[in-house]
């Protein structure tokens, strides 16, 4: 699933020289996705993992048509690597692949807990010179603009059936980058909020997936259910963790 990323769970004073170059890569990482390959992208995933969060202790996917069971083996083989050697190997891996990053170790760091989880589909192309009155729908969905959004399906409203290459609808996106003002538009707009992807998840999955509370609770608010994908999960089968899990079972 990239993304405005979330604030820091600790401010600047708090974080050592290694945690803020290490926020500083992982945001850089957004900028540069479409200029890597998913096998970069999974090693760099499996790093920011274990720096984050430790050892791999969550079960084996079983979702998404095996993109999410690569990102998951990603971590898992980093064994009991300590958590500040990852981020050191995180920004060393970084440098190799772009090594003018370090140039922008000055800027803000916005904080990266979650830089890599909203990468879903493990890369998209960043449009930097994106124009607002000129994005499509689903660019409007990555980008949260709930007001273009709103102009497209007034205009147009076929394309709230609109699917990228993966079988995603902007609900999707939305869901995926935690984009409230996007998905409460689509939502308005009569968007399918069951429509599912090439793997049978809806926009409730990704969102539950992602850790996004807003969106889920948005998507549950506006009637999504807990819809069983291809392979036997529902939405609470892949929750982040115990608050999306706590809200989803609230609806069943």
């Amino acid at each position: 699933m990239a993304e405005a990323l979330p604030d820091s769970d600790f401010s600047d004073d708090d974080q050592t020289p290694l945690d803020v170059e290490f926020n500083t890569a992982a945001n850089h990482l957004r900028k540069i996705t479409n200029k890597l390959d998913n096998n970069q992208l999974l090693e760099l995933y499996g790093l920011f993992k274990q720096g984050t969060d430790g050892k791999c202790n969550t079960p084996k996917p079983g979702w998404l048509d095996g993109r999410g069971r690569k990102k998951w083996e990603a971590w898992r083989a980093l064994g009991d690597m300590p958590s500040e050697e990852a981020k050191q190997e995180y920004i060393d891996l970084l440098q190799k692949y772009d090594p003018d990053w370090s140039e922008l170790s000055d800027s803000k760091v916005t904080g990266a807990k979650e830089a890599w989880v909203a990468v879903s589909s493990l890369r998209f192309s960043p449009e930097p010179e994106l124009v607002h009155d000129q994005l499509t729908i689903l660019e409007a969905a990555r980008e949260d603009c709930g007001d273009r959004i709103a102009k497209l399906l007034s205009s147009n409203p076929e394309l709230k059936h609109e699917r990228d290459d993966d079988g995603l609808t902007a609900l999707h996106w939305a869901a995926d980058r935690d984009a409230t003002e996007a998905l409460k538009a689509l939502i308005e707009y009569g968007c399918p909020i069951d429509a599912v992807d090439e793997c049978g998840q809806t926009a409730l999955h990704y969102a539950a997936l992602c850790g996004h509370i807003k969106s889920t609770q948005i998507l549950l608010n506006a009637g999504a259910t807990l819809h069983e994908d291809e392979e036997g999960c529902t939405p609470l089968d892949v929750a982040a963790d115990n608050e999306i899990r706590k809200i989803l079972e609230g609806a069943t």
